[in-house]
């Protein structure tokens, strides 16, 4: 036994040995400092051609971009890299000719198209992302009413270093103001691939802000120079978002405005958080924080033909009070709940008489009506976004306030 457990031990030796030779080492290893990062990239059509933008992470830089008094600029520590070609692979290894690092894509964090794209269809954008090992499919995806390369350069800010990283902490905040969402690029292929084939892509603009003046340095006495006095504040064109696009298979179709995002959003669930503004008394105003909103879509069939039905349910706190009402007694309750669900009824009809006059059914009555109606939708699915053109839908919101805040009666002037 000794000596057949010293064979099986000089066997394991030389297997490893000849494993160890074998091997071809680290052939394709990717140094750190070697790979150009990838944070944004902007897809656009351009009279034929196809452009692409990309924005790369620059390594830490010494100084540079600086100021009286020693402070800087804001300034993305990022590389922006356009080029255009017949085809987007193309574009992509016409980038060696003038990048000195390989580009190293699976850290792409968001993707903008432009709206000569996104009217021409995103079937090319998605189909080059998707074919490519490297990006990821959780990549965000945003639309720009202009070429989207013009964001993607122009954009500033004084938070983030590039407009990548910009674009994440707004996918974590966004759903805060009730305003729609951004969804990634799985998320367009699954509302692309379902019954309706329609989509929803929030819309990046850049939005003026002001940027407080630098001083400058001061005289030798202690006191400021004219060179150090404050100048008149300079201008930051920051990145925002400000309503959607609304897609009929991979082409856009038609545009919805801020409120119109929102009332898409209180029916797809979206909505995680939102504030209501609702009149009060003259020239007054108060305002509601919605902590929960649930909503359900569904079809019904009335005289053999389709029905859709949404019914939304919120409940908010009363948060601020221009007005001088008792929120304390029942009645005053009643009439502010009544007048939250008007105003998200509201919304949501605005919403969806858009995506009525466009034939786009982002609602999910398609989806419904093939659960529920399986031989209906068979005869309908042919000709749906005629149909849902016509379909009749009705809208009940139920709307609660569960609390008004650290103060029940409102605090009046000379009141003891």
């Amino acid at each position: 036994m000794p000596k057949l457990k010293r064979l099986v031990l000089f066997t394991s030796i030389l297997a490893a040995f000849a494993l160890a030779f074998s091997a071809g080492g680290c052939w394709d290893r990717r140094e750190i400092n070697e790979l150009a990062f990838l944070s944004c990239a902007a897809f656009d059509l351009e009279g034929g051609n196809r452009v692409l933008t990309s924005e790369f992470i620059r390594p830490s830089a010494a100084g540079g971009g600086e100021r009286g008094g020693g402070e800087a600029l804001p300034q993305r520590q990022a590389l922006i890299v356009s080029n255009r070609n017949k085809t987007f692979l193309a574009i992509g290894r016409e980038k060696a000719l003038g990048l000195p690092r390989r580009a190293y894509l699976a850290h792409t964090a968001a993707v903008l198209v432009g709206e000569e794209m996104a009217r021409y269809g995103i079937k090319e954008v998605l189909d080059f992302i998707d074919r490519n090992p490297e990006i990821r499919r959780t990549t965000l995806i945003l639309l720009t009413r202009v070429p989207a390369r013009e964001v993607l350069v122009r954009a500033q800010s004084g938070l983030e270093k590039t407009l990548g990283r910009e674009i994440t902490g707004l996918h974590k905040w966004v759903q805060v103001s009730g305003y729609g969402y951004i969804p990634n690029i799985n998320d367009i292929f699954f509302d692309l691939s379902g019954d309706a084939g329609t989509t929803v892509l929030p819309v990046l603009e850049l939005s003026p802000q002001p940027f407080p003046p630098i001083l400058g340095p001061a005289t030798a006495t202690g006191g400021g120079s004219p060179a150090g006095r404050a100048g008149e504040p300079e201008t930051l064109m920051t990145a925002r978002l400000n309503g959607a696009g609304l897609f009929y298979h991979d082409k856009l179709v038609a545009w919805l405005d801020q409120e119109q995002t929102r009332g898409w959003a209180w029916v797809r669930n979206k909505v995680k958080s939102a504030m209501l503004a609702l009149p009060c008394q003259e020239n007054s105003l108060v305002s509601v924080n919605i902590i929960s909103s649930q909503a359900e879509t569904a079809i019904d069939m009335q005289g053999g033909r389709p029905q859709g039905k949404i019914k939304v349910k919120v409940e908010g706190d009363l948060l601020e009070e221009q007005c001088y009402q008792d929120f304390t007694k029942e009645e005053a309750v009643k009439s502010l709940e009544s007048r939250m669900a008007a105003q998200i009824t509201s919304e949501i009809s605005s919403a969806l008489n858009q995506a009525k006059m466009a034939g786009t059914d982002v609602f999910g009555f398609g989806g419904a009506l093939h659960r529920r109606y399986p031989e209906v939708w068979r005869q309908l699915e042919g000709r749906w976004n005629e149909e849902f053109k016509k379909l009749p839908v009705t809208i009940s919101v139920e709307a609660k306030l569960r609390r008004t805040g650290m103060t029940g009666r409102p605090w009046q002037p000379g009141a003891r």
